[in-house]
């Protein structure tokens, strides 16, 4: 606020300006006259071609996402005390799982409480004045005679994550520092000690890097190679529905399978088939189902498969959070073996079984807005959002001035894994182009197809692996080969997955888009 009284009205009213602005302004009013400040503006509507800026600050939703899945796991644990005190007739244990988990709603209520920018423009006008009264107080003064906007809008930036490969490097970095750890570990028993030490310094942050990095890294990844204008608030809101649909998924596996199974199977074989058919089947399940509640955001298989992966992903987190807790505590040999494998094998598997339940989705959405269409003769394009009503947002990267863009050409595709691994390249995972789209895997373009081929996939991982530790006891094998054999097995899982991911993404780069003015006969 600067001085300059003579673009104030003038009043004899006796009305007394603020200390500050009457030292201000009262120097240069005539005799016996005080400046009146003008009315503020009020709020209006902003206009359709408004463009916004932010700056991109990507590793902010990390810390975001950070904080709302710790929330979430808390939530998920106390709110499953619920049915299991009802399911035990002990009214006790429910009331206090409810009054505990209230803090932790609470506070995941307020961290996704939608934002509002306050926007506040000044736009030259002959017929305006040089000085504005601003509505949270003081003034602007302009140099030329402008007229004054102020207007409320919701939060719509586009989404900001870091980049993958930084990610991966980040990663890459622990998984080495956990290994040289392990190798000092088996040097002697004074290097044990050490790295057992030392181990206990870093074990927090290697916990919190461990179980997050990797899922923001396939999530860049994911976002970037999609080449779909992405909104943070609702991409920020799958991550965290995939957090909130192990709540229904815990209480199946840990109560309704177990229950309903152990009226005809052991224990025993109700253990060995809690991974093979309740994990499965209720996990995806329940995944499904928050993708549904989504969509009205799908309009194509493409957006459908990103609200898959990211549920995927969300889910993923929040069980990884738990999984490399566990081997946390069991030193940097099992937290390096548990957090590569999980990283690259696990959590992307939990995003690409999700992510055909949500392409299958996304074809008969569509399916089902051209039909709707063609029944009422109304040409309108598949785009559920009006991009001429709403407003443009760009970020800003803040060292270059240059607006943020997709990583790449979006006419290739880079895989995670060959930014994890450097140098070393598979035939399966060599970038591709355009043309060759159609080499990859076809997509399920029915939900129910794409829930199953979810199922089985999620199965045929857990399964297997299930397997080979039966058999490893049928055959009398130790402990330790039995583990041996299972972390050889996982590798081969882990290129499974890799290779059958590419062969999704590429089919799924090859779908339809919403705006896309050719679409193919169903």
């Amino acid at each position: 606020m600067q001085p300059g009284g003579s673009s104030f009205p003038l009043s004899n009213q006796g009305y007394q300006l603020p200390a500050v602005q009457a030292q201000q302004f009262a120097g240069s009013a005539p005799l016996g006259y005080t400046y009146v400040m003008p009315e503020v503006t009020p709020l209006t509507p902003p206009p359709k071609d408004l463009q916004l800026i932010r700056v991109s600050k990507p590793w902010k939703i990390y810390g975001r996402m950070l904080g709302t899945v710790i929330i979430a796991t808390f939530i998920a644990q106390l709110i499953f005390m619920v049915p299991y005190g009802l399911a035990l007739n002990d009214p006790l244990i429910s009331i206090c799982g409810g009054i505990c988990a209230a803090p932790f709603v609470f506070s995941l209520l307020y961290l996704r409480r939608p934002k509002l920018v306050h926007l506040q423009r000044a736009k030259p006008d002959e017929l305006g004045t040089n000085v504005h009264r601003l509505p949270m107080g003081g003034a602007l003064q302009t140099p030329t005679k402008t007229s004054f906007y102020h207007h409320l809008i919701r939060d719509d930036s586009l989404l900001d994550t870091p980049p993958s490969r930084t990610a991966w490097l980040v990663f890459s970095s622990l998984i080495i520092i956990t290994s040289l750890l392990t190798g000092l570990y088996f040097t002697s028993e004074a290097g044990a000690i050490i790295a057992i030490l030392l181990f206990i310094v870093i074990g927090i942050p290697a916990w919190l890097l461990g179980f997050s990095i990797p899922v923001i890294a396939w999530w860049s990844w994911c976002t970037r190679k999609l080449g779909l204008q992405t909104k943070q608030r609702e991409a920020e809101s799958w991550l965290v529905a995939g957090m909130l649909s192990a709540i229904p998924a815990l209480t199946i596996n840990s109560m309704i399978f177990p229950i309903v199974a152990g009226i005809f199977f052991s224990d025993y074989m109700v253990e060995l088939l809690l991974p093979v058919i309740s994990a499965p089947i209720g996990e995806e399940i329940c995944k499904g189902l928050f993708i549904l509640a989504f969509a009205s955001s799908i309009d194509s298989p493409k957006r459908g498969f990103q609200v898959g992966f990211t549920v995927g992903l969300g889910f993923a987190m929040l069980e990884n959070l738990i999984y490399i807790l566990s081997s946390t505590l069991g030193g940097p040999i099992s937290f390096t073996f548990t957090a590569l494998l999980r990283g690259i094998g696990s959590i992307p598997g939990h995003a690409f079984w999700t992510g055909l339940t949500g392409t299958g989705l996304g074809w008969h959405l569509m399916k089902r807005k051209i039909q709707n269409n063609v029944n009422t003769n109304n040409p309108t394009l598949l785009n559920n959002n009006d991009n001429g009503n709403q407003i443009e947002w760009k970020l800003l990267d803040p060292k270059s001035g240059e607006f943020v863009g997709d990583e790449g050409k979006k006419d290739s595709v880079i895989s995670p894994a060959t930014e994890l691994l450097g140098e070393f390249r598979l035939p399966l995972l060599e970038p591709i182009t355009k043309h060759e789209y159609k080499r990859g895997l076809p997509t399920p373009k029915n939900p129910i197809i794409g829930l199953l081929l979810a199922i089985m996939g999620h199965a045929f991982w857990n399964g297997t692996l299930t397997l080979v530790q039966v058999f490893g006891e049928m055959a009398n094998l130790s402990e330790t080969q039995i583990i041996v054999m299972s972390l050889i097995w996982s590798i081969f899982l882990v290129f499974g997955i890799l290779s059958l991911g590419w062969g999704i993404i590429r089919g799924v780069l090859d779908t339809p888009d919403a705006t896309d003015k050719q679409i193919p006969a169903f």
